[in-house]
């Protein structure tokens, strides 16, 4: 059974299909009790991810830990980041340009990297067990085995309290992924499906209770298969659209706007850094890649070179878009004074009239890349949300069993508060999801927070007159700094 349930989560390669690896941690962190996804794996023995002064492994790998590799690892890695907010990129770009965009993206994945990385060292020194805080209702309660999540992070250094925090705002995210998915869901098959009379909304709520339907009498072997088509057709159709993107109408013309300003939080505009975060996001599954390879240096290789296939992919994906259909001011003006600007909405018409038949099969390609990316991050998201209830179904209720009635409730709060949101919301509440997305969950939860238990630990190891490199801490604190002023100027451009 475990190593059933190690591939089934190995298996799940978007986004939201990784969170079930943080969920599965709340009934640690919350006092919930362990639920079949909740599992711990069998691990080495603590001597065995002993690390030294520097936090290096100084042992050979265990035989666990070498079956994978960095490359498998940095796979799980770009699998995770790619999801259904990859579709907001377009609209994210288009004010600015593809240069300065460019370089917002640059600079959001250079702190993403120095946050997952500060995750990293943070997971390892708890792993030494130099960073166990002494706190009489834990005492009992430390494992070198636990598996080491955000959650147990929180915990560990801010007690449970903080932790059944930071999991409600885990839920959060997972809500506003959902909501931003469902509404793009909703668009898509408006504009694509022969019923002209039949609205957006309605759409929105049909789609909702096929994917429910699904999650709910489908097998957890057949969602995963679903999942593996639907990513496989996501990456196919995205080399599909870069290889017809010259023959669709595609002109270096259309990448020569450059204005930079965007990259800067302004009054009652909205702000690219969020959807940067949110797109480039591939923190949460930095436990696994830990506990797999459980060497410090390996686990930075693998962040490296997996989370640099997402921005290339992003880089390329904007550059196709607006190459396309460049952006013009007096459309955003003209557009009942909307403030987003989306170039795909535009792209059906350039591309037929420019492509021909090629166009016609270029924008195939970007529906099915669309339609298959959000269908693997709103399975996932259900998926992780019956997890967190059945958790706290087994902590309300003493382990009751699971029965017909209890699966549909779990399923119905799952998908269909978000699907009503979804469906009385405007077309535009995909961009505004998922930039709330990254605006307060995202960066709370993978931004501030990994430096500040960082800290945390360091602040122990020092109590306990152990030498702290005095530059580390200096990182720390500026990833600290860095997440609090994204924070705030996230509220500055709402306010």
């Amino acid at each position: 059974p475990l190593s059933k349930y190690y591939h089934q989560c190995i298996g799940m390669v978007s986004w939201s299909k990784t969170a079930l690896l943080l969920v599965s941690t709340i009934s640690r962190t919350s006092g919930f009790q362990p639920s079949p996804l909740s599992i711990k794996r069998a691990r080495p023995s603590h001597h065995s991810w002993a690390l030294s002064s520097s936090h290096h492994h100084d042992g050979q790998p265990t035989s666990k830990q070498a079956k994978t590799t960095v490359s498998s690892q940095a796979a799980l890695i770009a699998g995770t980041t790619i999801g259904g907010g990859f579709l907001a990129l377009p609209a994210a770009t288009a004010p600015g340009g593809f240069f300065p965009s460019a370089v917002g993206l640059v600079a959001v994945w250079t702190y993403l990297l120095g946050c997952s990385l500060s995750f990293a060292n943070a997971i390892f020194m708890m792993k030494d067990g130099r960073g166990r805080i002494e706190d009489k209702h834990q005492a009992n309660n430390t494992n070198d085995d636990e598996e080491i999540s955000i959650f147990s992070l929180v915990r560990e250094c801010f007690g449970n309290t903080s932790g059944v925090v930071t999991g409600l705002l885990f839920l959060l995210l997972i809500k506003a992924t959902l909501v931003a998915q469902l509404s793009k869901a909703g668009v898509l098959l408006q504009s694509n499906m022969l019923l002209p009379n039949v609205s957006r909304g309605v759409w929105t709520i049909v789609f909702s209770v096929i994917v429910a339907l699904v999650c709910l009498v489908g097998k957890q072997r057949h969602i995963e298969r679903i999942n593996d088509v639907m990513t496989s057709s996501m990456i196919l159709s995205f080399l599909t659209l870069i290889a017809l993107a010259g023959r669709s109408g595609w002109t270096i013309d259309g990448l020569k706007r450059a204005d930079y300003r965007t990259l800067f939080p302004s009054l009652g505009s909205p702000w690219v850094a969020p959807i940067f975060i949110q797109l480039l996001l591939y923190n949460e599954v930095v436990p696994l890649v830990s506990a797999r390879l459980g060497d410090e240096t390996k686990v930075r290789r693998a962040i490296l070179y997996g989370s640099t296939v997402p921005l290339l992919m992003c880089l390329i994906w904007s550059c196709v878009a607006l190459g396309i259909v460049p952006y013009e001011p007096t459309l955003v003006a003209t557009n009942g004074g909307s403030l987003i600007y989306d170039p795909l909405s535009r792209l059906s018409e350039r591309v037929i009239a420019k492509g021909g038949s090629i166009g016609k099969v270029f924008l195939s390609s970007v529906n099915t890349m669309a339609g298959s990316a959000i269908c693997t991050t709103v399975f996932g998201s259900i998926l992780a949300t019956t997890q967190y209830l059945d958790d706290v179904i087994t902590h309300s209720f003493g382990g009751r069993k699971d029965t017909s009635w209890t699966r549909i409730f779990k399923h119905s709060f799952a998908i269909f508060p978000s699907a009503m949101i979804a469906a009385l919301g405007s077309s535009e509440l995909y961009y505004h999801a998922t930039s709330f997305a990254g605006e307060f969950p995202c960066t709370f939860l993978f931004g501030l927070i990994p430096p500040i238990c960082n800290l945390r630990l360091r602040w122990k190891l020092r109590k306990q007159s152990e030498r702290i490199e005095s530059k580390d801490v200096a990182v720390q604190a500026l990833l600290a700094f860095v997440s609090v002023v994204i924070l705030a100027a996230c509220r500055l451009t709402r306010s």
